[in-house]
């Protein structure tokens, strides 16, 4: 009887090892990337355990997405415009990304369904955050110094955020999305 729990390697693939166990009494599969790189005339091999990520989770659904694209943490992170620093800590879930076009970027790289895997902060920002608050301003009859003056900000931040110049902060946020 095959030792409980233990991986043992079923199928041989280019770039990936089909993985296989018996576990209860199942049979598990596992797919295991590994990824050659070149770096400073050396080989190194990275191994990733697919099954293993939470892609329920932000980071976890980008890493699953840029591993099923065949895609480095390099090269996502040039068209992104991040460090690879960053992209793998939102990875690991330990950052949250609130750059509203950096994030488009992201989805679009690795055709990710924003709707699913983002924070309502990160929604807001990507659903045009100026034509939110705008809305909102003038169907409750509320000039710029009104709105700002809810906020504790100047009249100068609610023209930025309205037109998109900057984003609203999150704390601001948060007090906006309690009005509404």
């Amino acid at each position: 009887m095959p030792e409980i729990d233990k991986w043992s390697l079923c199928q041989s693939l280019p770039n990936a090892y089909i993985l296989h166990r018996i576990k209860n009494g199942k049979v598990e599969y596992s797919l295991l990337f590994c990824i050659r790189l070149q770096v400073n005339n050396y080989k190194h091999y990275s191994f990733n355990a697919f099954n293993e990520i939470d892609d329920s989770t932000f980071g976890g659904a980008v890493k699953k997405q840029r591993i099923e694209k065949h895609m480095t943490l390099k090269q996502v992170a040039n068209v992104v415009g991040i460090s690879v620093d960053t992209l793998m800590r939102i990875e690991k879930n330990k950052y949250n990304l609130h750059n509203a076009d950096k994030l488009r970027k992201l989805f679009d790289i690795l055709d990710l369904d924003a709707q699913k895997i983002c924070s309502p902060y990160q929604l807001f920002l990507i659903n045009n955050q100026g034509e939110q608050i705008k809305s909102y301003r003038q169907k409750h009859n509320l000039t710029q110094c009104e709105f700002a003056n809810i906020f504790s900000v100047n009249k100068k931040a609610v023209s930025k955020w309205e037109n998109n110049k900057t984003q609203i902060p999150y704390d601001k946020w948060e007090t906006y999305n309690n009005l509404i």
